[in-house]
């Protein structure tokens, strides 16, 4: 009983702190979610870990082998890239930063989240992620790392995963490589639907990473089950 009040205030702490929120006297799950990007991940990590219960009701999210290695659930928002990286101003995302702690894990799962932009017909998207690298007297040397063709047909907008695990499996071996992605989704008329502004106005649609990792611990389980990556 004791540990899951441990556990359930570090969640709760860990979600304060990405929102930048030093308590919460009158904070409830609807103002999270409001703020927190409104993604079919997090909404489920949200159910799961109930803002406002008293403790968890399973421990269904901490997956142990007989090592006593548990799985972690890292969300990590994206932000805005390196000038070194940048054009006159662009591409201003995504940049994702992990913590040391984090980076020394195995990624079991990686997922890259995307909001596309409501389409009124059928349309063929073909979505493309290029790898930053910063830019030279010859230019900018972004290379295409994923390409994606999707057929849209949703008019309230569509959030679009895609498999990041090799990349990170990547980053993290060699993080001096991650300078960030760029990200497009162009409709047959050349229109880009991928939501990437960091700006006003994109509240909630932010690019933002799920990470599943694992950690090894022989000697103490590890209590934490939800971590917003700090930047």
């Amino acid at each position: 009983r004791h540990s899951k009040e441990l556990r359930l205030e570090s969640i709760k702490s860990q979600i304060l702190s990405k929102l930048r929120l030093k308590e919460a006297p009158n904070i409830t799950r609807e103002v999270v979610k409001q703020l927190l990007p409104k993604a079919p991940p997090l909404q489920q990590i949200l159910d799961l870990h109930d803002f406002q219960g008293d403790s968890l009701q399973h421990d269904e999210y901490l997956e142990e082998d007989e090592y006593h290695a548990t799985t972690e659930t890292v969300i990590s928002m994206a932000q805005e890239t390196d000038p070194v990286v940048q054009i006159e101003g662009n591409p201003h995302c995504c940049f994702f930063n992990f913590s040391p702690k984090i980076m020394f894990t195995k990624v079991v799962k990686a997922q890259l989240w995307v909001y596309l932009r409501p389409v009124q017909h059928t349309s063929t998207v073909y979505l493309q992620i290029l790898r930053l690298k910063p830019v030279t007297e010859e230019g900018s040397r972004h290379i295409r790392i994923r390409s994606l063709k999707i057929d849209l047909n949703s008019r309230i907008g569509h959030w679009q995963s895609i498999d990041f695990k090799h990349v990170l499996q990547n980053w993290f071996k060699q993080p001096q490589n991650n300078w960030g992605i760029e990200i497009n989704a162009f409709d047959p008329n050349g229109n880009d639907l991928a939501v990437t502004s960091l700006g006003p106005g994109a509240e909630g649609l932010h690019p933002f990473m799920e990470l599943r990792v694992l950690e090894n611990n022989k000697r103490s389980r590890r209590n934490l089950g939800l971590d917003c990556d700090e930047h």
